[in-house]
């Protein structure tokens, strides 16, 4: 039953938006890696620093979860071959323009500068979380630019921004 309608629901989410987003496999995958990380300590101590500075900064701690899910898979010594780093794949310029520490690569450093870095995509897109996902990914000003030029989100940045909400609304973080 619960399969039966989360299929339901991907389907109408791809009938509204007509951008791909994760599969129902896929979306059974993400679901069993989130449970194996609320296993660990350190998924845990990831949990609850998501939950203190997504309240900090108000905003919704699933999406925050989802982003870190998408950026690095909770793997918080990731780095991209863009040079972003840790678990929000943060670039140092937004890391360290957050003034929250010295270490991208720190579980509570990152999950602090990620999220204040997206509530303030956030406040910039007045509260829209579609343009600061993409903000958020592709950089305010690709956004700005794109969306001067034809009213819409960087091309690039659609699968992002979709497969982050689908997983802050399908997956039990």
């Amino acid at each position: 039953m619960k399969q039966t309608i989360l299929v339901i629901v991907m389907a109408l989410l791809l009938l509204s938006n007509n951008t791909a987003l994760a599969t129902p496999t896929d979306l059974q995958a993400q679901q069993k890696k989130v449970n194996s990380v609320k296993q660990t300590q350190q998924g845990k101590d990831i949990f609850r620093l998501v939950d203190k500075y997504s309240k900090q900064y108000n905003v919704d701690s699933n999406i925050v979860k989802a982003i870190i899910l998408v950026e690095s898979g909770f793997n918080p010594k990731a780095t991209s071959p863009h040079g972003c780093k840790g678990l929000m794949q943060m670039a140092d310029v937004s890391f360290y323009s957050r003034k929250v520490g010295q270490n991208p690569y720190d579980i509570e450093q990152n999950i602090h500068a990620g999220t204040k870095h997206y509530a303030g995509m956030l406040a910039k897109y007045k509260g829209n979380s579609h343009l600061a996902l993409a903000a958020y990914n592709a950089g305010g000003g690709a956004v700005d630019r794109s969306l001067k030029a034809n009213g819409a989100i960087p091309t690039y940045t659609k699968g992002y921004v979709n497969k982050v909400q689908s997983y802050s609304k399908l997956i039990t973080f």
